[in-house]
């Protein structure tokens, strides 16, 4: 009967040590997947290496890189701040300079985060997107509550581009080149979630009498 015991005392050993081996594997590091996915966005933003932390080594932690928020329990990214890592932090230099130094994202690259909630881009001069991997694609982005676009070189096209993704409570498009009537502002209808939209420091005339209701 003792090596039945003593067979039994080594089997549960054994499944003890490879329980904690994969709970330590699931809580400590980030989803591989997310890792390769901020790699591939990196050189769009690494202003004088502001992403110095985001490093090429399989099993690094991603959830503990700056600018990176992730769920503590899942593992999955929820926010991404890259605001300000495309050119100068200076403001007025942004500003003036936004035309010369406009460029276009492939939006498609932020689609791996699926639990994304909170997504910044603000003061990177960013002029539109490009074909076919338009800002629309972030509407497949269920979670995403948050989207600032603030300080950039977005002209009025943006807001028919916004107007699917339905998880957005708040959408900031303040200090961009949204100029005269806003005659695409209606599309926003369909944004049932949303309470805060900023449209400030544009050249806006007029918002068509068919704006948010």
């Amino acid at each position: 009967m003792e090596w039945k015991w003593y067979l039994w005392f080594i089997r549960m050993a054994v499944m003890l040590l490879v329980l904690e081996r994969c709970s330590w594997c699931t809580t400590d590091a980030c989803l591989e997947h997310e890792r390769i996915a901020l790699l591939h966005l990196k050189p769009f933003f690494n202003y004088r290496n502001q992403l110095q932390s985001w490093v090429e080594v399989k099993g690094s932690d991603c959830c503990k890189w700056e600018r990176v928020e992730c769920n503590t329990t899942t593992r999955r990214l929820i926010q991404l701040s890259l605001n300000s890592t495309k050119w100068e932090d200076n403001m007025e230099y942004v500003m003036d300079n936004r035309n010369l130094n406009a460029w276009y994202l492939n939006a498609s690259m932020f689609l791996p985060f699926e639990e994304l909630k909170r997504l910044y881009l603000s003061g990177n001069v960013i002029g539109g997107s490009l074909e076919n991997e338009g800002f629309q694609l972030l509407s497949r982005l269920n979670n995403l509550e948050t989207l600032d676009l603030s300080g950039n070189s977005l002209k009025n096209t943006i807001l028919f581009h916004m107007r699917n993704i339905s998880s957005l409570k708040t959408l900031r498009l303040s200090a961009n080149q949204l100029k005269g009537r806003l005659d695409h502002i209606h599309g926003l209808n369909n944004l049932t979630n949303l309470k805060y939209l900023d449209l400030s420091w544009n050249n806006i005339e007029s918002i068509s009498n068919q704006g948010i209701s």
